[in-house]
């Protein structure tokens, strides 16, 4: 039983997870990606988007936390049960909420999805507070044709999986399908605490490819640094009532 809450008031708390020990790329979180640490794109757009009632970033790290407070977010010091390389976001996700029983509704963002716009997670969260669902996950539209895979030198052979070769579709008679972009998870404390970020009422966000950049190799950050100066959250103007989300913005899509 998840008990009584008000969506409209329960207080809705952003997490990053920033663990040091990263393997691909060492302390990938804070490294200078087009001018800031990479864990800066996404602070910023938090912290600008006025969606959450505190932003946290979960670290083992003192020079990320170091970083994360320069962008005003609070710190929540990971125990070293939760800072292994074995250790799941949702794990994580548990050892925060624990210590914060405040926290109702969580987002869980990766540091390593800077493309993120303020009115994405503004527009995420408005699903929760005021349409009912209790748990959103970001995605992209991508249109490839998908095909089996087969052990070489095997007898199997390969087959399409999701379209006919004979009967290929052009890309403007083809909707394409969704796939986690891995940006952001909200979700309610009481599935966070006893299954993950998506059950229950359960929607999606749909984000535009130019912004659903994942940093996971040098070539991730190397492409990233060519991408942000012109689709990245540079920050709002002053006097920008709506949070600097003009631009770059193409209009992101709200499915149920």
């Amino acid at each position: 039983m998840a008990g009584e809450w008000d969506p409209k008031t329960c207080h809705v708390a952003a997490l990053v997870l920033a663990r040091g020990g990263s393997k691909g790329i060492p302390l990938k979180n804070i490294r200078p990606c087009a001018g800031i640490p990479l864990i800066g794109w996404v602070l910023r757009a938090l912290l600008d988007s006025a969606a959450f009632d505190s932003v946290w970033v979960s670290t083992d790290h003192p020079d990320i936390a170091t970083a994360a407070e320069q962008f005003g977010a609070k710190i929540h010091w990971r125990s070293p049960e939760v800072s292994m390389d074995t250790t799941s976001s949702v794990e994580s996700s548990r050892e925060f909420l624990i210590h914060h029983p405040e926290v109702e509704v969580l987002g869980m963002v990766q540091c390593t999805s800077p493309g993120l716009h303020p009115y994405h997670v503004r527009d995420a969260v408005n699903l929760i507070r005021n349409q009912n669902y209790e748990s959103v996950f970001s995605v992209v539209r991508k249109r490839h044709f998908r095909w089996k895979e087969v052990s070489p030198g095997g007898t199997d052979r390969t087959v399409p999986l999701n379209f006919d070769p004979k009967y290929r579709p052009r890309r403007q008679e083809w909707d394409g399908e969704l796939f986690e972009n891995g940006s952001f998870y909200i979700g309610r404390r009481h599935l966070v605490m006893t299954s993950s970020f998506q059950g229950g009422n359960l929607t999606y966000y749909e984000m535009d490819a130019e912004y659903s950049i994942d940093i996971d190799t040098e070539f991730d950050l190397q492409m990233a640094e060519v991408i942000l100066p012109k689709y990245g959250y540079l920050g709002k103007k002053e006097g920008d009532a709506d949070h600097g989300d003009t631009r770059g913005k193409l209009p992101s899509k709200i499915k149920a």
